[in-house]
C-alpha cells in the first residue's frame, strides 16, 4: 500500500473514531419526555440539564414526536430556564408541525368525503 493510501485510511479510521466517541458522548436517545427528564437529572448543573433536554427535545421533533418535544421543552422552560429560546423555538416549531399534520389530515377527510358523494 503506498504511503498516500495508507494515509488516507488512517485519517478515515481517525475520523469514524470521532464521530463514534461524539455520538457516545452525546448521551442516550430518550423514548419519552420522561425518561428524558429522568436522563437529565443525572447532570451536574441546572445549564447541562436544559442543554442536553433541548437536544433531546430536538431529536423528538425530528423523529416526529411533537408532542414529546413539546413537552421536553416547556419542562425546561418551567423548571430549569425560563429564558430559554431554544426551548420556546422547539415549542413553536413543535406546534407548527402539528398544525400542518391537522391540515393534511382535514384536506384527506374532505377529500374522502367529497368522494362520497360522486
Amino acid at each position: 500500500m503506498s504511503s498516500t493510501r495508507q494515509n488516507s485510511s488512517v485519517k478515515l479510521s481517525i475520523a469514524g473514531l470521532i464521530v463514534a466517541l461524539m455520538v457516545l458522548g452525546c448521551g442516550q436517545r430518550a423514548q419519552n419526555s420522561g425518561e428524558a427528564i429522568e436522563l437529565s437529572k443525572a447532570k451536574t448543573s441546572v445549564e447541562a440539564q436544559a442543554k442536553y433536554l433541548v437536544g433531546q427535545a430536538n431529536g423528538f421533533i425530528n423523529s416526529g414526536q411533537f408532542d414529546e418535544a413539546i413537552k421536553t421543552a416547556k419542562y425546561v422552560l418551567s423548571n430549569l430556564d425560563s429564558n430559554s429560546t431554544a426551548a420556546q423555538d422547539i415549542i413553536e416549531k413543535a406546534k407548527a408541525e402539528l398544525k400542518k399534520l391537522a391540515d393534511q389530515k382535514l384536506q384527506e377527510v374532505k377529500g374522502k368525503l367529497g368522494s362520497l358523494g360522486q
